[in-house]
């Protein structure tokens, strides 16, 4: 199990092994039929670039890890696009938009969503700092207070010593204990003001 969780990386290439090999042996052992007539496969361009791919790939792994990962990536996406393919036949869906369409290999999808979350971390990390736009302080303050809002009106009919369990605890998220805390703080505002008028 150890050796699974260093080496996680290498899941995907040994299902694309797998999957070579079956390929290969359907390519050269089982024929297509048309019309009745048998016919012998042949490997396609398409294939032929995905052997190389996983052989780079591998050697990439074993001997020049700094070159892995990139090359595990344009792989991934030669393969969802269905540039290479290490399927015997070439498995995709398509989106179509007018004249305009788009095919997606299913096996790429699958692989891509395998290493995704292989590498979940990493991936959102990755994400979060290059696609995902980093707000303003003003914007990101004013998201915090909006959820601090919503924290008190769900927080709203909560008793006092609800929301001091919930402060004592501090097993809710920050934004909801400062909620509760400035629940408490109106209240005792409101409470003082009522005795003193």
């Amino acid at each position: 199990m150890q050796f699974l969780r260093t080496n996680k990386n290498l899941l995907p290439l040994v299902l694309l092994a797998v999957v070579s090999v079956y390929t290969v042996l359907q390519v050269l052992t089982v024929p297509v039929y048309q019309d009745g007539e048998a016919y012998q496969r042949a490997f396609t361009l398409a294939h032929y670039g995905a052997f190389v791919a996983l052989l780079l790939n591998l050697l990439a792994y074993f001997f020049r890890r700094q070159l892995f990962k990139p090359l595990l990536l344009l792989t991934l996406a030669l393969t969802l696009l269905g540039i290479i393919n290490f399927l015997p036949d070439s498995v995709k869906f398509n989106f179509g938009f007018g004249d305009v369409g788009v095919g997606f290999s299913i096996l790429g999808l699958s692989l891509v969503l395998l290493y995704y979350f292989l590498n979940k971390p990493a991936a959102h990390a990755f994400i979060n700092q290059h696609i995902i736009p980093t707000p303003t302080p003003e914007k990101a303050s004013q998201r915090r207070r909006e959820s601090i809002d919503q924290f008190k009106k769900t927080f709203a009919r909560k008793s006092d010593e609800h929301l001091l369990l919930m402060l004592q605890g501090r097993k809710v998220v920050a934004a909801a204990l400062v909620a509760a805390q400035e629940l408490l703080q109106e209240r005792q505002a409101t409470t003082a003001g009522n005795s003193a008028g």
